[in-house]
């Protein structure tokens, strides 16, 4: 019987020391690791996906999440991510002239985790900079679509608190993205800018990550689709590369 005044949490962070030991560990790795029964290791692991502490990667084992990383920036692989993405922005934005981000979701907010101005284009947000996804809709639309509908309206409502007139150009926003598997603005926010945001999976059905583009409305002329597809291939790659 454990002896510490929260057996739960106990249990909680042996599995997360385990974890962020071994890099990544299958489900009945850990069981043998920390014999749990299955119930309950059930139980722990669900919480600690839940609240973004820790993902499935594509061979379908448990990886350090992204809350770790904000919260102590010591993990190697959201580093090995950060490192490998921002040689593909460089890229893309050399190629095409646009700014490039890549922002990190967890249960309730997104961060920058790296990006790449042009310096003929927009800057967009800074590294670091967190926002709630009521606070902005367009980076957030790929997570929000996969949470439950009560807390999608909740944020969405949250939203149109103040800006109540966007309604329509969400729902088309909402649309594209359900039909396409991107978000393409055109003027959501500002008419005059686009951007672009691509989804980043991990092995979860909800993505990890977006690659987001933004550049002023007509600098891309009749070559937007081009730009997407080479955010796609590169999305795919680096989720290959890194998870």
């Amino acid at each position: 019987m454990s002896l510490t005044p929260a057996p739960a949490l106990e249990k909680g962070l042996k599995i997360l020391e385990i974890i962020a030991k071994e890099e990544e560990v299958s489900f009945n790795q850990l069981q043998s690791m920390t014999g749990y029964n299955v119930s309950s290791l059930n139980r722990y692991l669900h919480t600690l996906r839940y609240l973004d502490y820790i993902q499935k990667n594509l061979n379908n084992k448990y990886i350090t999440g992204l809350k770790l990383f904000s919260l102590a920036e010591k993990s190697n692989r959201w580093h090995f991510l950060k490192e490998v993405a921002y040689k593909h922005l460089v890229e893309l934005s050399d190629r095409f002239g646009i700014s490039l981000l890549l922002i990190g979701y967890s249960n309730d907010q997104f961060i920058v985790l790296t990006k790449k101005a042009h310096k003929d284009n927009i800057t967009m947000m800074s590294v670091d900079t967190s926002r709630y996804y009521e606070e902005s809709i367009v980076w957030s639309l790929p997570y929000i679509i996969h949470l439950e509908q009560e807390e999608q309206k909740r944020i969405i409502e949250t939203y149109f608190s103040d800006y109540n007139d966007k309604r329509e150009c969400l729902q088309e926003l909402k649309s594209h993205f359900m039909e396409n598997g991107y978000v393409l603005d055109k003027g959501f926010i500002n008419k005059n800018i686009l951007r672009i945001g691509i989804p980043l999976y991990a092995g979860e059905s909800k993505p990890i990550a977006v690659l987001g583009a933004g550049t002023f409305r007509q600098h891309l002329g009749d070559n937007i689709e081009e730009v997407i597809s080479a955010m796609k291939d590169v999305s795919i790659h680096i989720s290959e590369l890194v998870f």
